[in-house]
């Protein structure tokens, strides 16, 4: 499904060492600058933005989680609220005790540069869409559904799909296969008059007006400061030597 990129998948595999859940969902905290940053002025703005974009182009909050969907080899059944990503940035992933991911902050438009791109650690692309889970015989939830470059290339043609498309009209699976380099995430649509084969029930327009007014937007996405960046990049570049 869609092209590979070698960057980290982490829409199929966790970024810290997996625990023990009793549910397929989890949480995720964005990266936030930490208190001694309070005082430096933003860096880039809008670094983080909603909508396709590209993934292909080089291209920040109030709550500091979002509620994730985590993407298991078990079947679960989503709708999707919107057409398109709540917000497109790129994420750098960094091996090391504490914070690991950080958005990066390049920004070519407004001439600003990124700290961990120029020590050379590539970051890879976010998507993030807003979903409604389906579980049977549970009220349903609002969920992140974070994928990468490749994940992103089939749900935009699902979307663009003349008879599946856009991705809101219908519900959908969501489950991962295979293990390491094959994993993949797979998708099927799923009509609303076939959601009693999943013991389930369409949601209601009052259920969908609902969650479009709790749904996460790119303000989320919380972007670290330029002295961050450079303090984590010289730990990189200390390791490294």
């Amino acid at each position: 499904m869609g092209r590979w990129d070698s960057d980290f998948e982490d829409d199929e595999q966790e970024f810290t060492e997996p625990t023990k859940e009793t549910a397929p969902t989890g949480l995720t905290r964005t990266a936030r600058p930490n208190n001694d940053d309070a005082e430096e002025a933003p860096v880039a703005r809008k670094v983080v933005r909603n909508g396709w974009g590209s993934s292909d182009r080089s291209n920040v909050g109030s709550d500091e989680f979002a509620k994730r969907l985590k993407v298991t080899d078990e079947i679960q059944i989503i709708k999707f609220i919107e057409d398109q990503p709540y917000a497109r940035y790129r994420q750098h992933w960094i091996e090391r005790k504490g914070q690991m991911s950080f958005t990066c902050i390049s920004d070519a438009e407004a001439g600003v540069s990124c700290p961990l791109c120029d020590a050379g650690n590539r970051p890879s692309w976010r998507f993030n869409f807003n979903v409604i889970l389906l579980t049977p015989n549970e009220e349903p939830v609002l969920r992140s559904y974070e994928v990468g470059a490749r994940v992103i290339d089939s749900l935009k043609n699902f979307n663009d799909h003349p008879a599946m498309g856009p991705l809101s009209k219908h519900y959908w699976t969501v489950s991962r296969s295979g293990k390491g380099a094959t994993t993949s995430t797979n998708h099927q649509m799923v009509r609303e008059g076939d959601l009693n084969d999943w013991n389930l029930e369409a949601l209601t327009a009052d259920a969908l007006k609902h969650f479009s007014g709790s749904a996460y937007t790119d303000d989320i996405i919380r972007t670290p400061s330029r002295k961050t960046l450079v303090e984590v990049a010289l730990e990189v570049q200390t390791d490294a030597n």
